[in-house]
């Protein structure tokens, strides 16, 4: 009687609802914007109402029939032990330590410039030349006086040798030889530096100074020179996670710009903290690419942490009791097939994924069955329907 009730009243209510719509139909097609409004609040009033009604019905029939329970319906899902690679995300930029401006050695005008912008040059090749100020006429000069000198000495050294002349003599034409030829020698270095050579192998990034014009040593830059062998990604890391990125910390590298990804590691590591950002910096290898180049936007993830049997769970279902404590339900046992009794678990949880999973560090064992959606309402030792529930999922 009372099923007969309540089925007579919901096939009521939709005879009603189906004239309702024809007048929904006919206000819809009137393009009344007022009134359009008006009955769209009228039917969300009525909506409310009809929830309200449903719900009473439904409370009504559980009171009078005890044998009908409703239970609250939730999904599991199962522990799985798994490979746990966290990473902590830095963003950084391409450098290289062979990025210099290239300085003559000697003052003077700059006669010659042997190379141009886009250039590549090899280690050890002529950049360019400066006017030697009149260096080898003066080395011509010394070398005609040290001929002179070696001749006067000698005859002073054969008359030395036969006691006649005295020794100062023979020691002021030897002293004579020995100071020119010094002098020589450092006229002779100094020459050298009127050429200046490229430092190492890379290219010419841009031409400071043209051919010509005076320069100066560290005050007259002749060129860029940019060398491409030598690169490495330079970022900066929050200092909390100093204890576990280490010299050879795996790390994996995307360059956006050119939409590459490589996997790398750590090669150096600052020893100070920069006391502004409260960080320090690390250099990643980069690998032999003609598209990589220096100031390049790299995102950078390190892998700060691994586990090799972690167990990984959505983190919205981990919930928190007033104490602080974490907390899952599980799967108890099963009362039948498609009903359940909840346990409350208090769980130590690790790090985050980027994914939005959490780790269990302890609380559940591999193989547990733990309840995902619906476990916001439950207490410990509710009953459950576990929909679609499979046994050896």
């Amino acid at each position: 009687m009372k099923h007969k009730l309540l089925l007579f009243l919901i096939v009521g209510l939709l005879a009603s609802c189906q004239k309702k719509q024809a007048k929904v139909d006919e206000v819809l097609a009137s393009e009344d914007l007022e009134m359009i409004r008006k009955t769209r609040d009228a039917k969300q009033q009525e909506a409310n109402q009809l929830r309200n009604e449903l719900k009473a019905l439904e409370d009504r029939i559980a009171e009078l029939d005890p044998e009908i329970k409703n239970y609250d319906i939730v999904t599991t899902i199962v522990a799985k032990d798994s490979l746990f690679n966290h990473y902590v995300e830095v963003q950084g930029s391409v450098k290289t330590k062979d990025d210099t401006q290239i300085y003559p050695e000697m003052s003077g005008v700059m006669t010659r410039l042997y190379v141009r912008e886009g250039q590549y040059v090899k280690r050890g090749a002529l950049i360019a030349t400066v006017d030697d100020g009149g260096l080898k006429q003066q080395i011509a000069q010394q070398q005609v006086q040290l001929d002179l000198a070696k001749t006067t000495f000698e005859r002073q050294k054969r008359l030395w040798e036969q006691n006649i002349g005295s020794e100062m003599q023979y020691l002021q034409a030897k002293n004579n030889v020995e100071a020119l030829e010094k002098g020589i020698a450092s006229m002779n270095q100094q020459l050298k530096k009127v050429n200046v050579y490229a430092p190492f192998s890379g290219s010419v990034e841009q031409v400071i100074t043209q051919q010509g014009q005076v320069v100066s040593p560290g005050a007259t830059p002749i060129i860029r020179l940019v060398g491409l062998g030598a690169m490495y990604i330079e970022a900066e890391v929050p200092e909390n996670y100093l204890p576990s990125v280490r010299r050879g910390t795996k790390a994996i590298v995307n360059l956006d710009a050119i939409e590459t990804e490589y996997n790398s590691s750590v090669k150096r590591i600052n020893n100070t903290i920069n006391p502004a950002s409260r960080s320090f910096i690390i250099e990643i290898g980069v690998p032999n690419n003609s598209l990589i180049k220096p100031n390049l936007i790299a995102n950078v993830k390190i892998n700060d942490y691994t586990s090799k049997n972690a167990i990984l769970i959505p983190s919205d279902i981990v919930n928190e009791d007033a104490e602080g404590q974490q907390y899952v339900f599980v799967v108890e046992e099963m009362v039948n097939e498609t009903v359940a009794k909840v346990k409350r678990v208090i769980v130590e949880t690790g790090k985050v994924t980027s994914e939005g999973l959490i780790e269990i560090t302890s609380g559940i064992e591999p193989d547990q069955k733990i309840i995902a959606e619906g476990s916001k309402t439950l207490s410990d030792g509710d009953e459950v329907e576990v929909l679609a529930y499979n046994p050896e999922s």
